[in-house]
């Protein structure tokens, strides 16, 4: 009894140990060079892969596949050229990559540009019952023009941003590439150590959803109704007078 129990014990961590072996958490911030004091590109976000497909049965399917340790395997990317700079992140058991393209313009801000996602189906956990048609690797492009600022700052949007201008290939679709609680400085400068990210350049839905500026806006529109208002009775008052002093 005691060897059974023993040996369900052993068996049952071997089991964990080799999953825990193969699960790949993604870091908490993507940097480049990997592992390099001084860096050329930093960032952390979440990110979420929304495909559409045909299924066996002719119905479509939506995955919604989110960059956790279940689905990231590697990211790497380049630094080679002065005003283009690039992250690809591997997923889905390397069958998928994101590549985002970033680029310096001549006005010294830096902006996405382009991402582009490799998808490669297979009748799997992540596309059940895909279509016999469908299977095989795709690329979608999306031009883009986001997180604009300036060379020196670095850009944080902690809101949803949807990427979801790519086209179809065939019975599959990328939908959408979701990202939030973005900070990112694609551009960082090589020459001194990196410690934390350079002046933040906040996106519009983090400032209409901050909570101090909520009753600003609400004070600033009743101050506007009020005087509006104390406007239209002045004038009608200022009527109602000619109209006596005339008769």
């Amino acid at each position: 009894m005691v060897s059974a129990i023993s040996s369900v014990f052993l068996l049952t961590t071997s089991i964990i140990l080799i999953s825990s072996t193969n699960a790949v958490n993604p870091p908490g911030n993507y940097t480049l060079p990997i592992a390099s004091p001084t860096l050329c590109f930093a960032a952390r976000f979440d990110l979420t892969l929304n495909i559409e497909y045909l299924k066996l049965d002719g119905k479509t399917n939506i995955s919604r596949i989110p960059l956790n340790n279940e689905t990231f395997q590697y990211y790497n990317g380049d630094c080679s050229k002065a005003n283009s700079h690039q992250l690809t992140i591997g997923m889905l058991d390397n069958l998928t990559s994101i590549t985002f393209n970033f680029d310096l313009n001549e006005k010294n801000q830096t902006s996405l540009k382009q991402v582009s996602v490799s998808l490669t189906i297979k009748n799997n956990d992540y596309f059940p019952n895909c279509s016999d048609n469908i299977e095989g690797p795709s690329v979608f492009l999306a031009n883009e023009s986001l997180f604009i600022t300036d060379l020196s700052n670095s850009y944080r949007c902690y809101s949803k941003i949807k990427i979801d201008n790519f086209q179809s290939k065939g019975n599959v679709t990328i939908k959408s590439v979701d990202i939030e609680n973005l900070r990112i400085q694609p551009f960082v400068d090589e020459k001194i150590t990196f410690n934390d990210y350079a002046k933040e350049k906040v996106c519009t839905m983090d400032i209409f959803k901050s909570s101090t500026l909520i009753p600003i806006i609400v004070g600033v529109c009743l101050a506007v109704l009020v005087v509006a208002v104390l406007a239209v009775y002045l004038i009608r008052r200022q009527r109602y007078r000619n109209g006596y002093q005339s008769v």
